[in-house]
Parts: structure tokens; C-alpha cells; sequence
């Protein structure tokens, strides 16, 4: 564990979480119109070999950060097996993913890792939630605690 006064703690402090509690109070308890929510998924589609996804909260579109394609999608097909994807902006509120290795998708994840390489923000500068789009049960089900 760093301490508290590394370089990297301010930024992550200064320019993001602080900025995101800053923009939540200002909207729901000072009446600000200000965007204050990340991207969130809303639904799926599937076309052909690829999952068209629609988001919630993607206000001034989509940015992906560092490069210009998004990071951070897996996909699978009826045999649960993930898989990187590849992905695009398809619109102001829909990113499109697929694999070569997945022919027929039914399901998409982002940021589903202890440590996910992600980099999906709102034009605002929200970072997109992590999600799932199955339900499927995770290899902790059976865990007792």
C-alpha cells in the first residue's frame, strides 16, 4: 500500500474521485444539472456475430482513453468460454464487440476482472461501470464463508 501523499493518490483523489463525489452532491442534493452518473449498460442486441450494446448516462458520447478503440470487452458464446473482444463506437450510447474466436455470441462483459484493463469514459469524463451481461454462476458459487 502507497502512502497518501505519492503523486499517483492526488491524481486519482484530486482528478477523479474527488470530481465524481463533487458532481453526485451537486446534483442530488443541490439541484445542479450537472451530469453525475457513469455510463451503464441498458441492453444488448445481437447482429450476425457481433453484440451491439446500449448504455444509460452517456453524457457527450463515448471517449475511450489512451487509444481510440475501447478496452476492457470479453465475449462468449453458448459454451461460456470468454474471450477477448474486440470493440468499436457504434453511436453516442451503443458500442459493438465481437471475436473472431466467437461465432455465435450471447453474452459481453466489461471490466469483469480483479485488475481489468479498461479505458470506456462518458464525454464528461465518467468511466463506464463494469458489467455482465449474463448470469451465469461464477467460479466462487459454491464458496462457504
Amino acid at each position: 500500500m502507497g502512502s497518501l501523499l505519492a503523486p499517483h493518490c492526488w491524481r486519482l483523489l484530486g482528478g477523479g474521485i474527488l470530481l465524481r463525489l463533487a458532481r453526485w452532491a451537486l446534483a442530488n442534493d443541490y439541484g445542479v444539472e450537472v451530469p453525475s452518473q457513469s455510463p451503464t449498460y441498458k441492453s444488448m442486441e445481437k447482429q450476425g456475430n457481433k453484440i451491439v450494446l446500449t448504455f444509460d448516462h452517456v453524457d457527450g458520447g463515448f471517449r475511450p482513453f489512451d487509444v481510440n478503440e475501447p478496452r476492457g470487452f470479453s465475449i462468449a458464446g453458448s459454451d461460456r468460454k470468454f474471450v477477448q473482444a474486440q470493440s468499436k463506437v457504434a453511436g453516442p450510447d451503443k458500442i459493438e464487440v465481437w471475436s473472431e474466436k466467437v461465432s455465435e455470441p450471447v453474452a459481453v462483459r466489461y471490466a469483469w476482472a480483479d485488475n481489468p484493463v479498461c479505458n470506456l469514459y462518458s464525454g464528461v469524463g465518467l468511466p463506464t461501470t463494469p458489467f455482465r451481461t449474463d448470469d451465469w454462476p461464477g467460479v466462487t458459487i459454491n464458496n462457504k464463508q
